[in-house]
């Protein structure tokens, strides 16, 4: 009984260490990706602990809306187009292979762009591209991503949730966090 009574405690212990999304909280809303750049994150929103991204956030779900944000080395071929980028890409040229890529995948394939603009992320030349697809179900999603390259790799954070609704009430967050980004270390 004492053995089973300890396995239990043991459990109960572990399994908070084990939780895959942690809720974040406005005393620790900062997130940090060492050496290269600074986020502050929405407040309220949860993040997954373990994820293939440097960053993954939902507010209501990931089938609802989620943001990533994601760090790739140049040579790292995307999965559609096969192409890398290069350090000295211009901002359209981001924004074209980034179109290329959607259209290359079937779930996102009849996108439609609603703009394609020059942005900065974190005082850099970046792009900001919105659009628009229909998923499987032919519910309306929005996708908003604002990328650039430099001589690390390329960076992307990308928003996106259904048309209707959710879209409109995460993005000013997604702004914000894309606003608060600030690179670190030498030569950024």
């Amino acid at each position: 009984m004492t053995r089973r009574l300890l396995a239990i405690c043991c459990l109960a212990l572990l399994l908070p260490a084990c939780a895959p999304w942690a809720r974040i909280a406005p005393d620790d809303h900062g997130f940090e990706k060492r050496d290269d750049y600074r986020l502050d994150l929405p407040i309220g929103w949860v993040r997954r602990t373990a994820d293939v991204n440097d960053l993954f956030l939902t507010r209501d779900g990931p089938a609802l809306n989620f943001i990533v944000v994601a760090r790739q080395l140049h040579d790292r071929k995307l999965p559609y187009t096969k192409r890398e980028t290069r350090a000295d890409m211009l901002p359209f040229e981001l924004a074209e292979l980034a179109l290329a890529e959607w259209r290359g995948n079937d779930a996102t394939a009849n996108l439609e762009v609603l703009s394609n603009t020059p942005a900065t992320l974190g005082g850099k030349p970046a792009i900001r591209l919105h659009v628009r697809y229909r998923n499987e179900r032919g519910l309306p999603i929005e996708r908003l991503m604002v990328a650039m390259v430099d001589a690390r790799g390329r960076l992307s954070l990308l928003y996106e949730a259904p048309a209707i609704v959710y879209f409109a009430r995460g993005q000013s967050a997604f702004d914000n966090l894309a606003a608060s980004l600030r690179f670190l270390g030498a030569g950024q």
